[in-house]
């Protein structure tokens, strides 16, 4: 059975098993992922110093999800909608990705590198009953593209633009991970940041990644392509090696050493500055898919769900299973 028909046979066990799921219990140790268990889903999170797998039921992961990734100023009806964006957003990443952590014997991790999923949060943040709400209100609810579910990716702000799948991280992208203008309401929503480092903080940032690693010196740090949003698609760095690396490779190396608030996104330029690197740039995140800065823009401004889902992802609809 394929990761598609796997997914998809979870979602159909989903709307008739979730009432009978067994209770979330946790380990140490990988097990091999089962390749097929109904309604629930593998999540591996920290317990005190240690990391452990959760068998956690599929609406319940959904809803910790959307609790874990948004985080709205203000409780209203816009931040209500948002919550139901995020969990159509979580049940759909979870069904087009299940299994991939299947070598280490689980499904998702709970850092960005899946879904942030943060069981804490149910004890402490205020929005623990509109989440739950929310995945309730989008029980069945997807995004579907071409007769099977889509590749629901998401990021915090677009700075103005998205940007293509491919153009970001290369290879062949589904039609739906185009880039588009975040125009109307949505125009203003975006933030700029700067970012100072001193070239041996980001010469150590850069070696401690195999892609990126310049050696004993870096002399410079240029833009060679920009893709058609105005991220750095292309990247020379310049030192005891020089190469060009992917924008997104070096934004990933960077963060990894230096914290996610450093380069916040490739959407910038640099300079130098009393010997420094200077990155000034907008957004915050990978830029592909769904913005969520954009998204809450247009539901303040009346829009519903379904239509920022649409808009975010053109050509994919909001399915939901007949049962």
């Amino acid at each position: 059975m394929t990761r598609a028909a796997i997914g998809l046979a979870l979602f159909a066990g989903m709307l008739i098993a979730a009432a009978c799921a067994t209770t979330p219990g946790g380990t140490a140790r990988p097990e091999p992922v089962p390749r097929a268990r109904g309604a629930i889903v593998r999540v591996q999170v920290k317990d005190g110093n240690a990391l452990v797998i959760r068998d956690v039921p599929l609406e319940a992961y959904v809803a910790g999800s959307a609790l874990s990734e948004v985080h709205p100023e203000a409780a209203d009806g816009a931040a209500e909608a948002m919550f139901e964006v995020q969990a159509v957003l979580a049940r759909s990443y979870a069904l087009t990705n299940l299994g991939r952590h299947a070598k280490d014997g689980f499904d998702f991790c709970a850092t960005t590198h899946c879904q942030l999923y943060q069981p804490e949060r149910w004890a402490t943040s205020r929005w623990a009953g509109t989440a739950r709400a929310a995945a309730q209100q989008t029980a069945g609810r997807i995004l579907w593209f071409a007769g099977a579910p889509a590749r629901a990716v998401f990021h915090a702000d677009c700075g103005g633009r998205t940007s293509a799948a491919a153009a970001v991280w290369g290879g062949v992208a589904p039609a739906y991970l185009a880039g588009r203008t975040d125009d109307g309401p949505a125009a203003c929503a975006h933030a700029a940041w700067t970012y100072e480092v001193r070239p041996e903080a980001l010469r150590a940032a850069l070696d401690g990644d195999p892609r990126t690693a310049v050696g004993a010196t870096l002399d410079a740090v240029e833009v060679a392509g920009r893709d058609a949003a105005g991220r750095a698609e292309q990247i020379v760095l310049r030192g005891a090696r020089t190469f060009v690396v992917r924008g997104e490779v070096f934004r990933d190396a960077v963060t990894r050493a230096l914290g996610a608030k450093s380069l916040r996104s490739t959407r910038f330029s640099i300079t130098r500055t009393g010997g420094a690197f200077v990155f000034s740039g907008t957004g915050f995140g990978h830029g592909v898919g769904l913005c969520q800065a954009g998204a809450l823009a247009r539901l303040k401004a009346g829009a519903t769900p379904d239509e920022v889902l649409k808009y975010y992802f053109p050509g994919a609809e909001v399915h939901t299973t007949k049962h």
